[in-house]
This record gives C-alpha cells, sequence and structure tokens, in this order.
C-alpha cells in the first residue's frame, strides 16, 4: 500500500488546475468544475492526479506500507496515461474505481495536507492537524479511556484530532459514513473485523490514520 501526501498547497492555482484538467477525463473534469473555490477545486483536482501517479507507477502493488510525498511536478506530468482513472462513489460517500479491479483507494484532506491511500485492499484514510472541539463533542464522541487521554494530553487539541482521525478511518474502511452510535466503540469494533488502523505524526504537521485489513500482510 502506498500512501502519497501533498502539502505544496501555495503552488496549485487555476493555471496548475487546468493543466491538470488537460488530461482528465471529462467526469473528473466536471467533477472539479462542480467545486465552488478554488480550495476546493484544488482539494479535487490534486487527489486525482494522485490517485493516476500511484496507478501509473503500479504503486498499489508496493510491499509493506509507504508513506511518500507527491512532488507539485508530479501533478502536471501525467498527461501520458493510457485508460486514465475514473471514480464514483457510493451511498455514503466512500470513493471506488470504475474502470480498474483489485485496485481500491480511499482520499482525506485538511487545512495542512491532501492525501491519498490506494492499496490492493480496502483502506480507509483521514488526515487532522489541530482540532478544536467542546466538552460536548468530548463526551458524546469518545469513551471513557478517551477522554482521559485527551484530558491529560499535554496539547489537547492535538491528542483529540489524533484519536478522530482513527475513528474517521475506520468509518471510511467500512464505508458506512460515521455512525454516531459507534463513535465510542470503533476501536472495538475494528479489531473484532480484523482491521488494523495505523497512526502517523507526519512532518510535525498534522496526524495521519490508515484502516486496513489485518488477516494479511501486502
Amino acid at each position: 500500500m502506498i500512501i502519497l501526501y501533498f502539502t505544496d498547497f501555495e503552488s496549485v492555482g487555476t493555471e496548475q488546475i487546468e493543466t491538470m484538467l488537460s488530461w482528465m477525463p471529462q467526469q473528473q473534469v466536471e467533477l472539479v468544475r462542480s467545486m465552488k473555490t478554488l480550495s476546493r477545486q484544488r482539494e479535487q483536482a490534486v487527489s486525482y492526479a494522485m490517485l493516476a501517479y500511484a496507478l501509473q507507477h503500479n504503486m498499489e502493488q508496493v510491499t509493506g506500507d509507504e508513506i511518500v510525498v507527491m512532488p507539485f511536478e508530479a501533478t502536471q506530468l501525467l498527461e501520458a496515461i493510457p485508460d486514465p482513472p475514473t471514480w464514483a462513489v457510493a451511498e455514503h460517500g466512500k470513493p471506488y474505481l470504475t474502470n480498474r479491479s483489485g485496485v481500491f483507494f480511499n482520499i482525506s484532506h485538511c487545512r495542512e495536507s491532501i492525501v491519498t491511500a490506494v492499496s490492493s485492499r480496502e483502506v480507509g484514510i483521514d488526515v487532522e492537524g489541530r482540532r478544536r472541539f467542546s466538552d460536548t463533542l468530548l463526551q458524546r464522541s469518545f469513551n471513557d479511556e478517551e477522554q482521559a487521554l485527551v484530558r491529560n494530553a499535554e496539547d489537547q487539541e492535538l491528542e483529540f484530532a489524533r484519536i478522530w482521525t482513527r475513528k474517521e478511518a475506520w468509518f471510511k474502511y467500512t464505508g458506512t459514513g460515521i455512525l454516531i452510535d459507534h463513535l465510542k466503540s470503533t476501536e472495538k469494533e475494528a479489531q473484532a473485523a480484523n482491521c488494523q488502523i495505523i497512526t502517523t505524526w507526519v512532518n510535525d504537521r498534522f496526524w495521519l490514520s490508515v484502516a486496513k485489513s489485518s488477516v494479511t500482510s501486502e
């Protein structure tokens, strides 16, 4: 499994997005253009470029789990892709490829980064920087042990974000969307489903959590 992340937002303006659109299939062009703001268009375009880049280099077949930066230059040099990937979204928003079999991917973004995981198995991914939270949200969403970890943390917003990415990654793995009644039990549910959740602090900027099957290793 390969995990690509992108943080060079300032390099991607309207001109760069148009370059990416020039080699995307029409379905993806329409999706990007439907976004109302530059930041949302950037997120959509870069996410697609990351997926295309990973597939072009067969990165879903990488042994083990690798987290690598997506260079900006790569977003501008993909015009020669044969049979470019197309995706659709399931009922609860989980994307899936419509012209590839045996390849799974998931995307996420926050103010600090855009991330894409590409794998030969089902996968869910979430990314968060420091995240504000209310006591109500903490009590409603976290179990007693998790609440204690946040309350006792030196940086409570970072600890909240770390745990939250794990919950999001699990729900994105299952494709159900966030189930309010299950927020407190995500770790047990993931373990029971033989799903491993791996969390990494990347570039001293953001938390990255990936949920994947723990039955076999890539």
